[in-house]
This record gives C-alpha cells, sequence and structure tokens, in this order.
C-alpha cells in the first residue's frame, strides 16, 4: 500500500513565482468552528467580518510560509511547494549546505512577521479615530494585530 502524498487530500490553490500553495481540506473545517465559536463572542454586526479575520489570518500564515520560500531561492536552494493546514503552513525547502544561507531560509518567515508588526501597530492607532463611526472595522484592525 503506498504511503500517501503531501498533496493528497489537498486543493491546489494556485502557483505563483514558481511556488505551488496547496491547502488541506481540514482547513474549511477549522475555518467553520473557529469563526462559529467567535461568532458566539458578538464583536462584530456582520458574518463578512468573522471570514474577513479569518482570511486575514490565512493570509499571514501564507506570507510567512513565502518568506521561507524566497528567502531559500534567494541563497541558491529550491522551494517549490506550501502546504497550509489549519494550525499553521510548511514551506518545503531545501536551501544549499551553508549554515548561513539555512540560517536565512529559516528565519525569513518570522522576518515577515515582525515587519509586519510596526504596519499593523500604525493601523490599530488610526481605527482608533474611527472606532465609533466603524465599529467592526476598528475591531476587525484591532484583532488581526494580536
Amino acid at each position: 500500500m503506498p504511503l500517501p502524498t503531501l498533496r493528497q487530500g489537498s486543493i491546489h490553490l494556485f502557483r505563483i513565482t514558481g511556488i505551488d500553495l496547496y491547502l488541506n481540506w481540514s482547513w474549511f473545517v477549522v475555518a467553520a468552528f473557529q469563526i462559529e465559536s467567535r461568532i458566539g463572542r458578538g464583536r462584530y454586526t456582520a458574518l463578512s467580518w468573522y471570514v474577513l479575520e479569518y482570511l486575514s489570518l490565512f493570509v499571514i500564515v501564507l506570507m510567512h510560509e513565502f518568506g521561507h520560500a524566497l528567502a531559500c531561492r534567494q541563497v541558491g536552494g529550491t522551494a517549490n511547494q506550501i502546504m497550509l493546514w489549519p494550525l499553521g503552513g510548511v514551506a518545503y525547502v531545501s536551501p544549499p549546505q551553508r549554515p548561513g544561507a539555512t540560517l536565512w531560509s529559516i528565519a525569513a518567515g518570522p522576518l515577515v512577521n515582525v515587519t509586519l508588526l510596526p504596519l499593523l501597530y500604525a493601523a490599530g492607532i488610526m481605527a482608533r479615530s474611527f472606532r465609533h463611526t466603524m465599529p467592526n472595522a476598528s475591531m476587525f484592525i484591532n484583532v488581526v494585530f494580536y
């Protein structure tokens, strides 16, 4: 009996810069559960904000994984696949066997998150100014920051 492959039970979303992005089917199950549990907290007045919140998390994880993959390619390695699961993602990278190349491939993902922090912080400060006129948008920005 053959072993399951990386892509078994996954959906090929797209290919960008030669990197295939796959999404495991379980992502949809966990997304539905997470969105449903957040609705009970009553943060927003419409379902679309909860969906947008969850999709924002998806985009942040995707950017993190692309950080790993593109850094690996920058140092001469190969990175052709990213798989996203409900609790995170994996960039399948193969950096050259040099300590600096491996370190850069590992560090680039978290550095993407560090780069996003000041941008999201600034957006959070701006969100305070429209907290009363657009409470859903203000709450959304704050949740994505945290």
